[in-house]
């Protein structure tokens, strides 16, 4: 496949790894670049944020091609040529209305924390799954796809006032959903974290998060450039829905709420970088990223039952 014939995706990703400009040339380079923290590939001199810090992201994608995009903006480009926030919302507010009234899925919850719960069991929503943790988002690059090239990417938001990124609670007492208050400029310049709150076991145990905002929009400060010129929106929203920026090695640049920086994983260390997470003390594999707890409720009442047959009552011989 000529150059020009080849994904937008696969070309625009693939100038901007930075895998030999931060030394990832093997399986081993990348899980010692890891345990290393992951630091964020500034320049010598700039300052790094801590690794424990709340503004950095992670989030591993099984297919090195594949954008960074909601499942369910991904949904709607299936059938429209050009998706709206009107398009968006709409299907939003569908979705929401029909878990409660039809489905019964809901009650006291908030209309995020039920986004939230829609997301993890992979219905779409526009919420995009990330980790706090690089290890945990690693193993859903290599967990799949074992023929194809993955992706890491490691995410910044930038502080605000009080040294947090943009956050958005889904909690009580708020009911619906904060960016169907905002303005829609204000909305469109947006990338916020969701922190869920472990609303169950696999959000605790893959240490989720979420990443959601506007669509990515035409704005003097935030246009994407690439093989010479400009990206039209169209073009940028095929690399991500989001107005997070991708430089190939530099600071945040000003006027975007987020920058990635982005690792791709050679198919053949994720075989390797799976035994690696399955070995660790807190193992991470499939079962414990994913708990089978229908799975294994049948398996759990007989051992219970067991338990209690062999329980010694005393005074009894």
């Amino acid at each position: 496949m000529d150059r020009d014939e080849s994904p937008l995706t696969r070309r625009f990703f693939g100038e901007r790894e930075i895998n030999d400009k931060v030394g990832i040339d093997s399986e081993e380079d990348l899980w010692q670049w890891i345990e290393a923290d992951t630091p964020t590939p500034r320049p010598k001199g700039v300052t790094q944020p801590p690794p424990d810090s709340d503004r950095i992201y992670y989030r591993g994608q099984s297919n090195a091609d594949n954008n960074l995009s909601s499942s369910l903006f991904r949904t709607l480009m299936n059938f429209k040529e050009t998706v709206t926030e009107e398009d968006m919302n709409h299907a939003e507010q569908t979705l929401i209305r029909h878990m409660r009234a039809e489905e019964g899925i809901g009650r006291r919850m908030t209309d995020g924390e039920l986004l939230a719960v829609l997301q993890h069991w992979g219905i779409p929503t526009r919420l995009i799954d990330v980790s706090d943790l690089p290890l945990e988002a690693l193993f859903f690059a290599v967990d799949h796809d074992l023929g194809l090239d993955g992706r890491l990417f490691v995410i910044e938001l930038p502080a605000r006032l009080n040294g947090h990124p943009d956050t958005i609670s889904l909690a009580p007492p708020r009911q619906r959903l904060e960016w169907r208050n905002c303005a829609r400029e204000e909305w469109t310049g947006r990338v916020a974290v969701i922190n869920p709150r472990d609303l169950d076991p696999r959000m605790r145990a893959q240490r989720g998060r979420f990443l959601v905002g506007g669509l990515t929009a035409s704005h003097e400060l935030r246009r994407m450039r690439f093989e010479h010129r400009g990206l039209t929106v169209n073009e940028q929203r095929q690399i991500t829905n989001l107005n997070i920026r991708f430089p190939q090695l530099s600071t945040p640049g000003k006027g975007w709420p987020a920058t990635a920086w982005t690792v791709r994983i050679d198919k053949t260390w994720k075989i390797g970088l799976r035994k690696r997470l399955e070995k660790l003390s807190d193992r991470i594999s499939t079962d414990t990223m994913y708990p089978p707890v229908n799975e294994v409720r049948r398996v759990a009442r007989r051992l219970v039952e067991q338990e209690a047959r062999t329980i010694h009552v005393p005074g009894e011989p």
